[in-house]
């Protein structure tokens, strides 16, 4: 008798939760691509003001007319207007038409966070003698920032590189940088003296195609595509903990090089036919891992102290985003360090 109530209380229980989650669901606005982008906006605000302040700031201090001191004062105002939208990006509702592209919004707001604290590395006066090179870091990861941020919004808007009219021309950077066409590459201590960059900036290239006048970037089958990747020999992000780990600035140095070489070879060949964008976030996850190397490279280079041990933490938690872009179904290993370290909030 007891179990003859308790089965049409439990079932009434289960049409109430039904009808509560159908009430809950129909009182939300249906999400739409707009709409989706209107929350990544929102998430990103705190981020946009404080770097309307910052990014001039940033321009002066490697120009030399700021001193180290007051831009370091900017770094600290900004850095927690970063971090506040990092949380923000991270806590969006997936997207449900590709929930992938969340991870994206996030590995940017990751890189942007980043940026802040080598600049703020860069401010000290025991990075003086690398303060040419850290500051081109910092350039280097905002701008695959940059370029990450907009694999999502392609994914959000088919139509984002197409002109909004017939009288302008839009001519959108690389999905994948060059650092030495950008004028963005290495130099000493870290590496040899780059050659000098494009006169101007490469930009991005049509997919060849009926009506499509070269320059274009050519399309193979997917298999033959995963194939090139796999043999590409890039090296492993678990090289580059080991290397990190060691605090090995020669083989750091090495890895980043080879990264960049690999990257540009991979890009100077065909795309996946019909999934140009998966080749874009490969070539962003090898330069992410490549950057992590210079980054700890530089680390090596300083003294021995806390700016050594920061610069060593942005290197390593620059790898864990590169985790996120690399699929391990070509090949490729996780760094191994843990993702926790992206909650970090300080310096």
């Amino acid at each position: 008798m007891a179990a003859a109530v308790i089965v049409p209380l439990l079932v009434a229980a289960a049409l109430i939760g039904i009808v509560a989650s159908f009430n809950k669901d129909a009182s939300k606005p249906e999400q739409t691509a707009e709409s989706f982008q209107k929350e990544v906006d929102q998430a990103f605000s705190a981020l946009a003001e404080a770097i309307k302040v910052f990014l001039p700031k940033a321009q002066e201090f490697e120009a030399g007319q700021v001193t180290p001191i007051d831009f370091r004062a900017a770094v600290d105002v900004a850095l927690p207007e970063f971090v506040k939208a990092r949380d923000a990006v991270a806590k969006l509702d997936k997207y449900k038409k590709k929930p992938a592209i969340n991870r994206y919004f996030v590995d940017a707001a990751d890189l942007y966070v980043e940026t802040a604290r080598i600049y703020a590395v860069a401010a000290d006066p025991s990075a003086e003698a690398q303060r040419p090179q850290l500051n081109l870091a910092a350039k280097r990861v905002r701008t695959l920032g940059d370029r990450i941020y907009d694999r999502g919004r392609v994914v959000i808007d088919p139509t984002f590189y197409a002109p909004t009219s017939p009288d302008v021309e839009v001519r959108p950077p690389t999905e994948v940088p060059d650092w030495v066409a950008e004028g963005l590459a290495a130099g000493p201590p870290l590496a040899e003296t780059p050659p000098a960059p494009a006169a101007t900036p490469p930009n991005r290239e049509p997919t060849c195609g009926d009506g499509v006048e070269p320059p274009c970037r050519a399309e193979q089958p997917e298999k033959q595509w995963e194939s090139r990747v796999k043999k590409a020999g890039t090296p492993q992000a678990p090289d580059v903990t080991r290397a990190l780990k060691a605090g090995d600035a020669t083989r750091l140095g090495a890895l980043a090089a080879t990264y960049e070489t690999k990257t540009r070879e991979l890009m100077a060949g065909p795309d996946p036919k019909g999934d140009r964008e998966r080749a874009a976030v490969v070539g962003l996850g090898l330069l992410t891992n490549g950057e992590a190397a210079r980054l700890g490279q530089a680390a090596a280079l300083l003294p021995a102290g806390e700016i050594r041990d920061r610069l060593m933490a942005v290197a390593r938690r620059t790898l864990v985003v590169g985790d996120d872009l690399l699929e391990s179904d070509l090949g490729f290993r996780r760094s191994g360090l843990s993702r926790s370290l992206l909650k970090d909030k300080g310096f």
